[in-house]
């Protein structure tokens, strides 16, 4: 099976439109065979699209005038209309009189092929936008790039304390939620292909980036760009941000010396550059360290002296001994995410203010030495999502256990969990999941090969849970119980020697903010739900209902009497013998 685009004469019923800023990309790179332009909106088109964003009341009164002095400043540029028509959409005349007076006055650009009338109506949006958090919000996205995790964005939010007074992750994921979507209803973002990222236009992008670098505050570096040698050493001086994006960049120097350096980050394809030891020494403002796809064997002992550093992201690296990570004593959000770390060191304990761990697809972690969550009494989220799960049952302890569940009790201040339980029987009796607002929890063995333990699909939801049971729903922990009614996800597996898989005592209970349902292999299962008379009917918003090795099932329901509806339309599911 060949998988691509089809080329040569005999694939001539196959068109593809491709676009792009630079015409070379097209006819060179993509070998087009043909290639026009599109060119920008006459100014009746750019007026009817203008009219269409800000509404029809830009033609009532005196504003007539001003609207189309404004449109005309726009360029024709369909992404500078749209932008700059949101923002102006509902505001008083002074607003818009004001907007124009922003808009001539002269502007540049420090990129190649953007327009000026663009740079000119994306500025005055961004100068617009009302607050300071707000603005760096906007410039830190555009320094991430195209669909940028929304989860990277908030580390580095809570690691620059962007948002004054929030002192919690949970705190400042709300307040960030809500800059974004201010954000997107500014059209300054967009939103990506999944809930969990946003987008952002590669011109207001540009822009964005030229804003962020005036003064020399920011030093950015993409795959395109042309790096010859570093700036001398007075201009590193007041840098702020270093990004590094795939940059073309062979060799690091031994150290830079940015003192004012709050945020360093470089991502990389391949593992060739190396960080010398003493590169960070002088850098002891930094608060934000990304590093991604970097060799990290000889770990840069210069770490250890990042007193300020609060965020630390070490992505799909090469790692040895990481135990100097314990002398960050200020340090909020950890993420070993991808890392090829066997054993996560005592010395992790030492992080008494950690608020966030990180440890996702980190397969190869086998040894968590006891004690090492108790200490962490901050922490709000742990990430675990297909790593460690060689958790030690209750009361088997020695110099070379592995943590217990029970140390997770100690986390009174955790309210987002990610995490692999292959025995459920080792889940204390007492444990309790109630603070949790989000949450991936898989529990037991899947009991085919065909059980899908995949946790990037889950993702879009707030909380999901997966049990392999082999047991009824009645014999659960009751902390897996609160688990059940709160899950949005759910996928029940392998259920055995039960004929009803939900009693009525415990009907009202689940099933109330449900939107995805699937059970499988339960080879007695005659019916989900037990139905008697004197019980309310259940509404549930489930939009994807699964039903898979279930040979003996006769009916959603025990009873035919229709008590079973999903919303909206309120039908009776599956009552029918």
């Amino acid at each position: 099976m060949e998988v691509g685009i089809p080329l040569g004469e005999e694939n001539q019923v196959c068109t593809i439109l491709l676009t792009s800023r630079d015409r070379n990309v097209l006819l060179k790179d993509m070998d087009a065979k043909k290639s026009f332009s599109l060119g920008i909106l006459t100014h009746e088109e750019a007026w009817d699209f203008f009219k269409k964003i800000a509404g029809n009341d830009v033609e009532s009164h005196d504003l007539p005038p001003i609207a189309i002095e404004v449109a005309k400043r726009c360029g024709g540029l369909p992404v500078a209309i749209r932008t700059l028509a949101t923002s102006l959409k509902n505001e008083p005349p002074f607003a818009w009189e004001d907007a124009l007076q922003q808009l001539n006055r002269p502007q540049s650009s420090n990129f190649k092929g953007v327009p000026a009338a663009l740079c000119s109506s994306i500025e005055w949006s961004y100068d617009r936008l009302p607050s300071e958090e707000h603005k760096q919000t906007f410039l830190l996205c555009a320094l991430m790039g195209h669909n940028a995790l929304f989860h990277d964005l908030l580390t580095y939010a809570t690691g620059l304390g962007l948002f004054h007074g929030i002192n919690t992750v949970g705190k400042t994921r709300t307040r960030l939620l809500t800059v974004v979507s201010h954000l997107k209803a500014s059209c300054l973002l967009v939103d990506s292909y999944s809930n969990q990222r946003f987008d952002m236009h590669d011109l207001i992008c540009d822009v964005a980036i030229s804003i962020a670098s005036k003064g020399n505050h920011v030093f950015a570096v993409r795959p395109q760009d042309v790096f010859d040698e570093w700036p001398d050493g007075d201009i590193m001086k007041s840098w702020e941000m270093i990004s590094l994006q795939n940059a073309n960049i062979s060799m690091l120097p031994d150290h830079l010396k940015c003192p004012k350096l709050v945020c360093f980050e470089m991502l990389r394809e391949d593992r060739r550059v190396k960080i010398a030891a003493n590169f960070f020494k002088e850098m002891k403002n930094l608060k934000v360290l990304y590093l991604s796809g970097m060799n990290l064997s000889s770990f840069p002992s210069s770490i250890s002296l990042l007193a300020n550093l609060r965020t630390l992201c070490l992505i799909d690296c090469v790692l040895s001994d990481i135990s100097l990570l314990g002398e960050l004593k200020n340090l909020e959000i950890l993420s070993l995410q991808l890392s090829n770390i066997e054993m996560l060191p005592e010395e992790i304990g030492q992080l008494t203010k950690l608020k966030w761990l990180e440890l996702t697809d980190c397969s190869q972690l086998k040894r968590i030495p006891t004690g090492v969550f108790c200490k962490l009494s901050r922490l709000e989220e742990l990430y675990m999502a297909n790593s460690f799960k060689e958790w030690e049952a209750e009361g088997h302890s020695s110099q070379q256990s592995n943590s217990s569940l029970v140390e997770l009790k100690a986390l009174s201040c955790l309210i987002a969990l990610e995490i692999y339980i292959s025995n459920p029987k080792i889940i204390p009796k007492d444990f309790s999941f109630e603070k949790l607002q989000r949450y991936i929890i898989f529990i037991g063995e899947a009991s085919n090969s065909d059980w899908d333990w995949n946790w990037s699909r889950v993702r879009d939801y707030s909380r999901t849970l997966k049990l392999s049971l082999q047991t009824s729903i009645r014999f659960l922990n009751n902390g897996v119980k609160f688990l059940l009614k709160k899950a949005e996800n759910l996928y029940i597996d392998e259920v055995k020697g039960v004929e009803i898989l939900l009693h009525e005592s415990e009907v009202g209970d689940y099933f109330q903010q449900l939107k995805n349902l699937h059970i499988q292999n339960g080879a007695m299962i005659q019916y989900i739900f037990e139905d008697n008379d004197d019980v309310h009917q259940i509404e549930f918003q489930v939009l994807s209902l699964t039903l898979q090795g279930l040979p003996n099932l006769i009916s959603f329901c025990s009873q035919n009497k229709g008590s079973i509806s999903t919303s909206p339309q309120g039908t009776t599911l599956l009552n029918q013998k």
